[in-house]
């Protein structure tokens, strides 16, 4: 995962060899792996998921109440609703609704909106380098209303400690200043975490122990919330968040603590299957070498002359041939056979108009019914022979006993 914080006040250059941006570089999306500031060429190289960072000075949060069946003209609708809350022209700032919100229902939801232009801006850099967005975030987000307590992130702005409410209903700066004047929504944070900066004031902001945090990581949080505000003209297509889920599941399967113990087991399953493969691999080969060495061993007792066994069964069958024709003992592709086996085949009402012999192959036309029942030919290939036809000319040959 490559986390890139949008910067507060973008240039209008898109020249991706001069512009530097700070990033944050994960493999489990738990911790940190790299962190600092470079330029989009040598980003643009990383593998993973981009996540662009909203600033929080940037957002505004506003809690409205869709109407059903908003889904077909959501932007329209939420322009609708904020044109008396919002200070700016509607159409001029970018919307984006909670996660789980459900337009086609409707009911109460909360609003993400900046400035549409400081959007376009601030992602022109990255698109020129190549490195396509595949959600936006905000750096704070709003607390699940479903949590007990609310959640305090303490961060140094010009040069003084600036408390970031996280509340159900957005999330609400609060000056070092107006302090005193929050004591009674600060005496309700659960959660505190601050900037090594300004780590001496936290314990006069929260009543519960603080958390180091700093800047990289508290990215890498907000990369890993629930809130994404790429909609609207930023949305992505079905196949691309399908993409981007597959993704993040593996990331997660694969780096995940909690699922170090699904990993360990797939391994140990894995393992356990090939050795059970190998082991089933050298069973069916020592049988198949117990079974040619069987045959080498009947070749050579029955035919006492043989030495050298290169092909045991081909061997075998010549010699049987050689004895037979010695012998004078008839073989199955003799043709006197063949055509014991075809008047024993044909149906009452077929009659043989030509008939040849070649190579220990009978063909031969007939008139009247021509195919052979399925009984009969499933009977000649069990006692060795094979019956095939091409137009009107069928044949008969030896093939072997199965």
């Amino acid at each position: 995962m490559l986390i890139l914080p949008l910067p507060l006040h973008p240039s209008a250059s898109t020249d991706v060899g001069a512009s530097h941006v700070a990033f944050v570089h994960s493999l489990d999306g738990v911790s940190v792996l790299r962190s600092g500031q470079a330029s989009l060429a040598s980003l643009a190289s990383m593998d993973g998921e981009v996540v662009a960072v909203v600033p929080w000075q940037r957002l505004s949060w506003h809690e409205v109440t869709l109407p059903p069946q908003s889904g077909g003209r959501l932007t329209a609708v939420l322009q609708g609703l904020l044109e008396e809350q919002l200070l700016d022209d509607p159409t001029h700032l970018h919307l984006a609704v909670a996660p789980r919100t459900t337009p086609r229902q409707g009911g109460i939801t909360l609003v993400a909106a900046c400035a549409r232009q400081w959007l376009q801006q601030a992602l022109a850099p990255l698109e020129a380098a190549g490195l396509r967005v595949q959600r936006i975030v905000p750096e704070c987000a709003p607390i699940d209303p479903s949590r007990s307590g609310l959640s305090l992130q303490l961060v140094e702005w010009d040069n003084q400690p600036l408390g970031l409410l996280c509340h159900a209903q957005g999330v609400t700066p609060i000056p070092s200043g107006t302090r005193t004047a929050w004591a009674t929504l600060l005496g309700e944070v659960a959660t505190c975490w601050t900037e090594p900066a300004v780590a001496q004031h936290a314990s006069t902001w929260c009543n519960s122990e603080a958390t180091l945090q700093p800047a990289a990581h508290r990215w890498l949080q907000a990369a890993c919330s629930d809130w994404d505000l790429a909609q609207g003209d930023w949305s992505q297509s079905r196949a691309q968040r399908s993409g981007r889920w597959l993704q993040r599941a593996w990331n997660t399967l694969r780096h995940d603590r909690d699922w170090r113990a699904v990993r360990w087991g797939a391994g140990v399953l894995l393992l356990t299957q090939v050795m059970g493969l190998n082991a089933w691999a050298w069973r069916d080969q020592a049988l198949l070498q117990a079974q040619q060495q069987q045959l080498r061993q009947m070749l050579t007792d029955t035919f006492a002359h043989v030495r050298v066994v290169i092909d045991p069964a081909l061997q075998m069958r010549r010699e049987v041939d050689a004895l037979r024709q010695a012998t004078g003992a008839p073989s199955p592709q003799d043709v006197d056979n063949l055509l014991v086996r075809l008047s024993e085949a044909l149906p009452p009402q077929g009659m043989v108009r030509q008939l040849s012999y070649a190579a220990g192959e009978l063909r031969w036309q007939t008139t009247g019914p021509t195919d052979l029942e399925p009984a009969v030919q499933q009977r000649l290939q069990t006692q060795g022979y094979r019956f095939s036809r091409q137009g009107d000319e069928h044949s008969l040959r030896w093939e072997g006993a199965r």
